[in-house]
């Protein structure tokens, strides 16, 4: 009876000590486990952020000239023809009165509708004299964005086909039209070929600091960071606005430029420089 008591005794005795045994063993793979967790330290960036607005504009001339008559009248004879550069004074076209329009400056002949012999309705425009002297570009931006342009803030424009050719200009004026709301740009020098009505693309440089500190998006979690600061680790709160898929920067001053933070490495596990 005895021996059977210890046989027992020792199966149980083992039995905990294997249960025992793999307790442990799931510990330790997981303490070696949380050791070998990707984590990488990664120094702050410091460089340029620009933050711009981006829109589709227009080409516009600032003075044009629009020959209307007061009732239906026959063209009687054309001057010049569309395309026509000319200079103050020159005529432009003759009625069945006859009365003949002169050009009131000196500039380029944007538009004759109507050719000669062929009735004008009243009120119609027959010709356009339009100076390409006094052009500037107009953009349409929506609500969000025209909160955010001001009179002054430069801007860069690039054309078709003269994408090499930069062109700066600056905001003038922001004023709403109809249904739009409109931002005028101000442009000291158009690249030769630049013409009335043609579109160009159009960013409004709206925020623009030299020495930004960027950090890993994925190093921000709820509002804070962990950095390595003078040999010790630390949970610091701060501030960010995305600046791409990759970097945010810091708005307040929780960064020093010889921190180390920490995040989560990715799948490369490579570490940052």
């Amino acid at each position: 009876m005895v021996k059977k008591l210890m046989s027992d005794f020792m199966k149980v005795h083992k039995r905990n000590a294997v249960i025992a045994a793999g307790i442990v063993s799931v510990i330790i793979l997981i303490v070696v486990m949380a050791l070998r967790s990707p984590v990488e330290t990664v120094k702050p960036r410091i460089g340029p952020v620009v933050e711009a607005v981006y829109a589709l504009g227009t080409v516009k001339t600032d003075r044009w000239y629009n020959i209307r008559f007061g009732m239906s009248t026959i063209v009687r004879k054309l001057y010049v023809d569309e395309g026509q550069s000319v200079t103050k004074g020159t005529p432009l076209i003759m009625t069945d009165a006859p009365v003949v329009f002169d050009a009131p400056f000196s500039g380029t002949v944007t538009s004759i509708p109507y050719r000669e012999g062929e009735m004008a309705p009243a009120g119609q425009v027959v010709l356009t004299l339009s100076s390409l002297e006094k052009m500037y570009v107009r953009v349409s931006l929506d609500q969000e964005s025209i909160i955010k342009v001001r009179k002054g803030q430069q801007a860069e424009l690039s054309f078709e086909n003269l994408r090499n050719v930069q062109v700066e200009g600056t905001v003038e004026s922001i004023y709403p039209s109809g249904n739009e709301f409109l931002a005028k740009i101000e442009v000291k020098e158009f690249p030769e070929g630049v013409l009335p009505e043609m579109t160009c693309d159009v960013a409004i440089k709206i925020r623009q600091i030299e020495k930004a500190v960027l950090i890993p998006a994925r190093s921000v979690v709820q509002g804070k960071i962990t950095v390595i600061r003078k040999g010790e680790q630390r949970e610091i709160p701060v501030e960010t606005r995305p600046i791409d898929e990759r970097w945010t920067e810091v708005l307040n001053d929780a960064v020093q430029p010889a921190d180390r933070i920490i995040v989560k490495s990715n799948s490369s596990g490579k570490k940052g420089k």
